[in-house]
């Protein structure tokens, strides 16, 4: 019998909800039964507590007592903690007080010890220094600690003693120890503190820093200056603003003292500076080195510095104040260069940490005033001095130098001292005005003087034309030009657009020829005698002509312009002297002998041929007691040529006219008669050729020596130069 596939599997799905079921009835008992004990469980642990609470309540009423027993024990324990922690707040500062007081204690006593260590005549060392301001600093500022605490901790701990006995927070005895700490604490403030900052050995240790400050900036001298000051000509000096234009930090800028020295000199300056002691500082500095720097320029000697007012500086012998003014060139030169560059250098090095850097500068101001004012004064007495012409010169160097000095100067004082620079300045004006005032003479140039008696060139003219040379030449030009272009700018305007330099150099120049023209023709004026008129004239414009031509004065004026005003007059002179002197003598011998015949011609004839001998001999011998000299060479040729001409073959063709009636007779032969003339102007000179630059000989050498020349020695130099350079070229000027 075979078996339904339907009910089988219903079969196993009755069996499997079977199963589920019973799962399910046993999970449910479980939880039951564990219900159960939780109930019972939570029954027992209720009896529990209502046992407990009754216990708890018993102790409960007992702790409420003991509670209430213990509250003042827990008030006086807050109170305690409390007072113990103001306690603490008092004597805290104290403590802080008394461990500062130690440290300054201790840094007392290594004070002490480092000073006792002597250095020996040459002092300390530069570390041992270093040193001990380096324990003055500790100590300085551990006494500082000391004095900012005492006050704050006395203070606390005073009101702490006050308020426990105010409180009565403490027994008596705490309290009367407290007390007695606070007394001993004032006690110390009030003695021991003072004492270490007054009267301790902080205080010796300030005063031997002074001192040791005061001896190394006197220990750093100046090398020696007098080298440095050079022969005083000024034509190879060194520009200064090639060693100190790169400034204070450049290497070429003048120092003193060691790296060494300088840095110790910072550190005591910055010691005592915090010390209160900067006014001290800064009166031992300025001190010091004002002196050291005047000792360095008394080493130059500059005793003509004492004469500064222009009054006495009239009265000076002009070789003594042309020797000053050369050594104050040279001295400026130095003073600023090397002396006042290295003290601006010391200044700042050491004093530049005072106030931000506004002490040094003062400094330096206050060492170099005086020693500025010195030099400027003796300049502007020397500018506000009589003018005179030979002091031009002198003043042109003083202005160049000054020009020179200009950019150093401002490098030194602008920022630091600009009431020096300011004076400096004004130094510079008065000297354009005192050359532009000296030059100005030459146009009224006062020659009260007679003429030559021997109608030689004056002196006044010698001197005028080598004044006017040496300003037109060499390293004068360039400052007159200076000096008459600002002065047309003072009076034209700065807006105004003044002549070209070698326009405003030569209408100068051609003025003061004018007026030496004028003083010319003045003395041309005074002479009797037509003859010394003519000779004067035309030996003063020849000369002016000659040691002018060529040279840099003719080509400022004008060459053509000198040779048609001078040579031309020059000319006119030699002609007028030949006509006024030997005139007469040649119409003598051009008059016909008249009418007569025979003997009586004859007579004439001799008469005539015997009046001319007498009449040369007679001029010759006017010439010869006159001394009149033609002190040019060339010039005496050119005359001697030129009477020649006038005179012998005039005479000739008289004699040739008269020879009937002179037969055998004595005669002034032609050849005597040139002879004659040939020792005219006998003593004007000696040999050498008549050049361009050298016309004066013999006589009139040693005259135009004896005019004071407006450069001194050096313009003779210069002169003397200047006509070798010109020997041997011969005069190709002729009247």
């Amino acid at each position: 019998m075979s078996s339904n596939p339907s009910s089988e599997i219903a079969g196993d799905e009755l069996a499997g909800i079977n199963n589920d079921d019973d799962s399910i009835i046993s999970n449910l008992r479980a939880s039951h039964a564990a219900l159960s004990n939780i109930v019972r469980s939570s029954i027992a642990a209720a009896r529990e507590l209502d046992a407990a609470d009754g216990r708890l309540s018993c102790r409960q009423e007992f702790l409420a007592g003991i509670t209430a027993a213990i509250a003042p024990l827990q008030s006086h324990a807050l109170a305690t903690k409390a007072l113990n922690v103001r306690i603490n707040q008092a004597v805290s500062p104290a403590i802080s007080f008394l461990q500062a007081f130690s440290r300054a204690k201790r840094l007392e006593h290594r004070l002490l010890a480092l000073s006792s260590e002597d250095g020996g005549d040459e002092g300390c060392s530069a570390d041992h220094t270093m040193t001990y301001v380096d324990c003055v600093q500790k100590l300085s500022a551990a006494v500082a600690e000391v004095t900012a605490e005492c006050e704050p901790a006395v203070q606390r701990l005073q009101d702490t003693v006050e308020f426990l006995g105010r409180t009565k927070a403490t027994d008596k005895l705490r309290l009367r120890r407290l007390r007695d700490a606070a007394a001993a604490l004032r006690a110390v403030c009030e003695e021991e503190v003072e004492q270490m900052r007054y009267e301790g050995p902080l205080d010796e240790a300030l005063l031997r820093l002074q001192d040791e400050y005061e001896e190394i900036l006197r220990r750093l001298r100046h090398p020696e200056v007098g080298e440095s000051a050079g022969s005083g000509e000024g034509e190879s000096e060194p520009d200064g603003m090639d060693r100190l234009g790169q400034g204070m930090d450049g290497p070429d800028w003048p120092a003193l003292g060691s790296p060494e020295q300088i840095e110790v000199l910072r550190r005591i300056f910055e010691t005592l500076t915090s010390n209160d002691c900067l006014d001290i500082c800064i009166d031992i500095f300025v001190k010091v080195r004002y002196r050291q720097v005047a000792k360095a320029l008394m080493r130059l000697n500059p005793d003509y510095l004492k004469t500064y007012e222009p009054e006495d500086i009239d009265r000076i012998e002009w070789e003594s104040l042309e020797s000053s003014i050369s050594l104050w060139i040279c001295h400026l030169r130095v003073a600023v260069h090397s002396v006042l560059a290295a003290e601006k250098h010391l200044s700042r090095a050491v004093l530049s940490s005072a106030m931000d850097g506004a002490v040094w500068p003062e400094c330096f101001a206050q060492i170099s005033d005086r020693i500025m004012a010195v030099f400027l004064r003796f300049g502007e007495g020397v500018a506000l001095s009589s003018p005179e012409p030979q002091k031009l010169f002198r003043l042109l160097e003083m202005f160049s130098a000054a020009s020179r000095l200009r950019p150093v100067l401002s490098l030194l004082f602008d920022d630091a001292a600009p009431d020096i620079a300011a004076r400096f300045r004004e130094l510079q004006k008065m000297l354009v005005n005192a050359a532009s005032r000296a030059f100005a003479t030459l146009e009224n140039l006062p020659d009260a003087s007679p003429p030559p008696s021997d109608a030689s060139v004056p002196g006044v003219v010698r001197y005028v034309i080598n004044y006017l040379k040496c300003v037109a030449d060499g390293k004068y030009a360039s400052a007159m030009v200076h000096v008459l272009r600002t002065e047309s700018l003072w009076k034209a305007g700065f807006l105004s657009r003044p002549d070209p330099d070698e326009a405003l150099l030569g209408e100068s120049l051609a003025r003061a020829l004018d007026a030496l023209l004028a003083i010319v023709e003045l003395k041309r004026g005074r002479y009797k005698e037509r003859v010394a008129s003519q000779l004067f004239a035309m030996n003063s414009y020849w000369y002016m002509y000659m040691r002018t031509r060529g040279s840099e004065l003719a080509r400022l004026v004008g060459e053509e312009e000198m040779r048609e005003k001078y040579k031309a007059a020059a000319e006119a002179a030699a002609y007028a002297y030949q006509k006024e002197a030997w005139g007469p003598l040649l119409r003598m011998v051009q008059t016909d002998v008249g009418t007569e015949k025979g003997e009586a011609a004859r007579a004439v004839a001799r008469g005539k041929v015997e009046v001319f001998a007498r009449e040369v001999e007679e001029i010759l011998t006017r010439h010869r007691a006159a001394g009149y000299k033609v002190p040019d060479r060339d010039l005496r040729e050119q005359i001697k040529k030129a009477v020649k001409e006038m005179v012998v073959p005039a005479y000739e063709r008289f004699l040739h006219s008269c020879s009937t009636a002179m037969q055998g007779r004595p005669v002034l032969t032609p050849e005597a008669l040139k002879e004659l003339i040939g020792r005219l102007f006998e003593g004007s000179g000696g040999s050498g050729g008549g050049n361009a630059g050298r016309g004066e000989v013999g006589v009139g050498a040693a005259a135009e020596e004896l005019v004071p020349s407006p450069g001194g020695g050096r313009l003779r130099r210069e002169r003397r130069r200047a006509e070798g350079l010109r020997a041997g070229e011969g005069s190709t000027e002729s009247l």
